[in-house]
């Protein structure tokens, strides 16, 4: 696998996602789609999307809702791909988005790895590699929710851990998740005292590779504003490669706000 194939890979879910294709993403220019459910989609999503926006930096995607399908043409229309993303443009999409009970949430940066990049680890930290079955083993440590889902009742569930300790103490886990039949997205958290130490890209690494050598391209996920998490992903071995943004309903909005 090189990094075309993950490219390629990465590319061919989104067209399942956003209901598209593979061409819209390559392509110069804008393209606008009616949302659907398709079989083998993210398993985060669990309907049509209303509103979502993707850009791998050639052309914008929005995949909508019928309703909104004649304003979101115009509106993406009216400014350059990337700035679809960004203030004051969000703002006059929210207002029209409420009109329907939404608005704008999940705006994310995704990397994929860059297999080319050397990638300097900390060999003071001890690995030990978790699979599947043994995961609920690590729930009984209620620290590493940026790398584990905690549950294991739903369909999309931690598949695979990287656990790093330091003097026989647990300092950081990094965790995988099935989203998807091809992609495995990438979570870590490492305890605070034991930050800038090299220990998030010593277990973000290894996880990556790991994720790789089972056949599965794997995906860290972001927001705009996490510049260490940004940092992490960068020192990890990986690229830029496309941002989502996404509507969800105002009631969801405000029940994440109480979290």
């Amino acid at each position: 696998m090189n990094n075309q194939d993950i490219l390629r890979i990465a590319m061919e879910q989104s067209v399942i996602d956003f209901n598209c294709s593979i061409d819209d993403f390559i392509d110069i220019g804008n393209t606008v789609v009616i949302s659907k459910l398709n079989e083998g989609a993210k398993k985060c999503f669990k309907k049509p999307q209303f509103c979502s926006f993707a850009y791998y930096g050639g052309g914008l995607v929005a995949s909508v809702d019928k309703r909104i399908k004649e304003f979101i043409s115009e509106f993406i229309n009216r400014h350059p791909d990337y700035s679809s993303f960004d203030t004051p443009q969000l703002i006059f999409l929210n207002k029209e988005l409420e009109k329907y009970g939404k608005c704008v949430c999940h705006i994310a940066e995704f990397f994929l790895p860059d297999i080319e990049k050397h990638v300097e680890i900390n060999n003071n930290v001890d690995i030990k590699i978790i699979t599947e079955d043994e995961i609920p083993l690590l729930y009984k440590d209620d620290r590493f929710h940026m790398a584990l889902g905690y549950n294991n009742d739903t369909s999309k569930k931690d598949v695979l851990a990287v656990v790093g300790y330091i003097d026989g103490k647990i300092v950081g886990v990094a965790g995988a998740s099935n989203d998807c039949e091809t992609m495995c997205n990438v979570g870590i958290e490492v305890l605070p005292e034991y930050r800038r130490l090299g220990v998030a890209t010593t277990l973000t690494k290894i996880l990556t590779d790991e994720i790789i050598n089972r056949g599965k391209v794997p995906f860290y996920c972001t927001a705009w504003s996490n510049i260490p998490s940004k940092n992490n992903a960068i020192k990890s071995g990986y690229r830029d490669a496309w941002v989502e943004m996404a509507a969800i309903d105002i009631n969801d909005a405000m029940k994440l706000l109480e979290k």
